[in-house]
């Protein structure tokens, strides 16, 4: 037979009454009377009714609702584990859906949240469908995007800087020497990924720069060698910003395959410094995106529009900062003759 609350009453000591107001919180009970009774929880296997503990405390639910656009890219993940983190801390629990990039899909997505009535939602994604922030809205989910979102009623939006980690990347190379530089991006489709071209090219007009190119790619290692070779093979910039770590990875093994040296022929600067970035040779250069930053953000923001669903959500910016490793160094002399 499956254990009860009364069962847990009898091995503690305690009424029903008060186990209930242990697990649910509901009720001020001494450390050791509560100690005793989460003890007699834990030795009996007793499996706490979330939906009865929810309507207790008054609250929709126990679940938070995450999204995100590829689980297979190492941006996402450090996100995640910092927002569940808080989730925890909160006696919450984060399920995590993958978009793939796929609007319909996304849609999807929102429809099974909306479904499961979570009680709020974090959509880490690099494209939102207009009807995405509707049907939450309209659910009455409240909801934190990143880069996406526009604020209002039950909305809050995380705007990452990347303006500024693209300028001292440019600066740093300027610094440094080059003059020819090349840009490989994102998919045209994606904000981000467009938002970090536009600064590209806007930061190298202001520091009086010629970049050589700048083209879109797809955010993948395989994207950034395929690209990047065709880049390569074609003209020979000096250095080479990347839209992301992925992109900059491939970079890497084309000027390897093409028998350049980086970063005597070639300097390479990455975006969003994933871990793998300081394990590659050389280490990558790459502008950081605090992450664990991100997650603990979004969470506490959302933490504020449950608490307070009728009020006008908030913008929260994020700092970039370049985080110089062994890829970037001055340009090789100019042979004479």
């Amino acid at each position: 037979m499956p254990v009860s609350i009364k069962d847990v009453a009898a091995k503690a000591g305690v009424s029903t009454a008060t186990v209930s107001h242990v697990i649910n919180d509901t009720r001020r009970i001494s450390p050791a009377t509560r100690k005793r009774v989460l003890t007699a929880v834990q030795s009996l296997g007793y499996s706490i009714n979330r939906a009865a503990r929810n309507l207790a405390m008054g609250r929709r639910s126990s679940l938070l609702g995450v999204l995100i656009s590829d689980i297979r890219n190492p941006f996402f993940p450090d996100i995640v584990a910092s927002f569940q983190d808080q989730a925890l801390l909160h006696q919450l629990e984060a399920l995590v859906l993958n978009t793939n990039y796929d609007p319909a899909r996304m849609v999807d997505c929102v429809r099974r949240l909306v479904g499961l009535q979570v009680a709020g939602a974090a959509a880490f994604t690099s494209q939102l469908d207009p009807s995405v922030s509707v049907m939450l809205t309209g659910a009455d989910v409240p909801a934190v995007y990143l880069d996406l979102g526009r604020v209002g009623k039950g909305v809050s939006n995380i705007a990452v800087d990347y303006e500024h980690g693209i300028a001292e990347a440019l600066e740093h190379l300027r610094q440094l020497g080059h003059q020819s530089i090349a840009y490989l991006g994102g998919p045209v489709h994606l904000v981000s990924a467009q938002r970090r071209k536009r600064a590209f090219i806007e930061s190298a007009a202001r520091l009086g720069l010629t970049p050589v190119a700048a083209i879109d790619g797809d955010f993948s290692v395989k994207g950034g060698y395929a690209a990047s070779s065709g880049l390569l093979g074609s003209t020979r910039p000096t250095a080479l910003v990347a839209g992301n770590d992925l992109s900059a990875i491939g970079a890497l093994h084309a000027a390897y395959d093409l028998r350049l040296e980086v970063p005597r022929d070639l300097s390479i600067v990455g975006f969003d410094d994933i871990e793998f970035a300081r394990y590659t040779h050389p280490a990558l250069t790459s502008v950081t995106v605090p992450r664990d930053e991100i997650g603990r953000l979004a969470f506490d923001a959302l933490d504020r529009l449950m608490k307070h669903p009728d009020r006008t959500g908030e913008e929260y910016r994020v700092r970039t900062r370049l985080n110089l490793r062994q890829s970037t160094g001055a340009p090789a002399p100019v042979k004479q003759g």
